[in-house]
């Protein structure tokens, strides 16, 4: 693994709510990760261009995608990031839309250049406990599984309604901080 010094983290925010209940999660677990002395960066996903997967399978008769979008970019990115903060809110016991956009387009992507990298899920909801995430968990667990990446945990805050909510969840709030630090004990 990389030493603490040079690891570098990516947060990845699925949530169309600018400053939201996701966002906050993904930054606290970043902050964590870069006072342990991490590198980081973040994406809001509504703020790219990323088309859907068309299914035409031009990326793998060509090696490229036939959008010419944000994607190759955010790709870039998350090559040179050792672990990823995936952060999507729940609805209707999923991902956003605009996260399973950005997950569909994994398809076109070289599986190697997933393989080894560190995943923790950002997960709030509306719903009142854990089992409203689980398909959503699953899935992130699943992909994680067969591209070889190695998922580290989930962060889950349940019950959060309001926008902003989260902030005054110190449980939800202390679980992220904890999570940006397992980040650097997971070398």
């Amino acid at each position: 693994m990389v030493p603490y010094e040079n690891k570098h983290v990516l947060g990845i925010v699925g949530s169309p709510r600018i400053g939201g209940n996701t966002e906050t999660l993904v930054d606290t677990i970043l902050a964590s990760a870069v006072e342990r002395g991490a590198s980081s960066d973040k994406v809001i996903l509504t703020q790219l261009d990323i088309a859907p997967c068309q299914a035409c399978n031009a990326c793998r008769r060509t090696g490229s995608c036939i959008h010419e979008d944000d994607m190759e970019k955010l790709v870039s990115l998350m090559e040179k990031s050792d672990v990823w903060i995936l952060g999507t809110p729940i609805y209707w016991w999923g991902p956003t839309a605009q996260f399973k956009t950005f997950l569909d387009r994994w398809y076109g992507v070289d599986q190697r250049h997933f393989q080894g990298k560190q995943i923790i899920a950002a997960i709030p909801m509306g719903g009142k406990d854990d089992h409203y995430a689980r398909h959503t968990v699953g899935m992130i667990k699943d992909i994680c599984n067969y591209l070889g990446m190695q998922y580290i945990e989930t962060v889950i805050a349940p019950g959060m309604n309001g926008r902003g909510s989260v902030r005054e969840s110190s449980r939800a709030i202390e679980s992220a901080r904890l999570a940006g630090m397992r980040i650097m004990d997971s070398c």
